[in-house]
């Protein structure tokens, strides 16, 4: 049908008023423009929606169940349309959120502490994964940000806020340890388990071998994600390459011990990765709050 929504307010309104003159007064529009308005309604539904009574109007059978009709026409438009204005604003929507493993347990409680606090109507969808893949997520557009490992390449915009530092662990009774001093080469003598080739700390530490004159590392192990094997790291002699977040982490703290090593000791930062050129108003108010959050220097508790 081709009804304009304008003259559905119109109807609404006479039907509720049941006279032309008060709802001409209450419309600011003419009784003219509101009986034209009845008269393209009724030859668009091929029935009489009104019927004289006394002084005033009644609506006819069709004009009950179009009133009905044309109200929850109106009150959907309304709600989807205030639904809009908040989305603009950035106050409601949803935001997409890669996470890393280390960010899983360290700043992801605090993005989402910061969005049920400041933008409750914000909808969160969490994906955790490497930040290879969750990078290629950003690219097919199934990601609006990454909470996790920044990078230093500028094809996406990168915000750092924690410090992270990455070092080569293993178990506390594992046989390096009973060594007088330890040299990168003794490190070539264990099995290792390792994140898997493209993560940018296995590239780290292959180049630091490499730089070296020796030969990577034998990763008898590969992973995706070390933080949540840690259990097994630990009933092993295997080597690691784990953040010393996950080694003072109250879950795994005392299972593992830092091999100290000055040249296997990565530092990076954690932050958000985000795509140039426009955002979500919703993301760009999850940034938002995680600056004001930073800026006033609060870091997140491990718990």
């Amino acid at each position: 049908m081709n009804i304009e929504f304008r003259d559905l307010r119109y109807f609404e309104t006479i039907a509720e008023l049941k006279h032309l003159g008060q709802a001409s007064e209450a419309l600011h529009r003419s009784q003219p423009a509101l009986t034209k308005c009845i008269q393209r309604l009724e030859e668009e539904l091929g029935a009489p929606l009104f019927e004289r009574k006394g002084r005033g109007l009644a609506l006819t059978a069709v004009g009950k169940e179009f009133y009905l009709r044309a109200k929850k026409i109106r009150e959907t438009s309304d709600h989807h349309l205030n639904g809009m204005e908040d989305f603009i604003a950035g106050s409601a929507g949803r935001v997409r959120i890669g996470c890393g493993p280390i960010t899983a347990d360290y700043l992801l409680p605090t993005v989402c502490a910061l969005a049920l606090r400041h933008a409750p109507n914000i909808s969160l969808e969490i994906t955790i994964g490497t930040n290879y893949e969750l990078k290629e997520g950003i690219r097919q557009e199934q990601l609006d940000m990454i909470v996790g490992v920044i990078s230093t390449d500028d094809e996406f915009v990168n915000q750092g806020f924690i410090d992270d530092i990455v070092v080569v662990a293993a178990s506390e009774g594992h046989p390096i340890f009973a060594q007088p001093s330890i040299r990168l080469e003794d490190l070539l003598e264990y099995h290792w388990i390792l994140p898997t080739p493209p993560v940018e700390s296995r590239k780290w530490l292959d180049r630091v071998f490499v730089a070296n004159n020796l030969p990577k590392p034998i990763t008898h192990i590969e992973a995706n994600t070390l933080p949540s094997i840690h259990d097994l790291i630990a009933s092993t002699e295997l080597l690691c390459f784990l953040s010393k977040l996950t080694l003072d982490h109250p879950k795994t703290r005392g299972l593992l011990k830092e091999v100290r090593l000055k040249e296997t000791t990565m530092v990076r930062k954690l932050g958000i990765t985000y795509p140039h050129g426009t955002l979500t108003p919703a993301t760009g108010r999850i940034i938002e709050l995680l600056n004001q959050h930073h800026k006033k220097g609060r870091r997140p508790r491990l718990k």
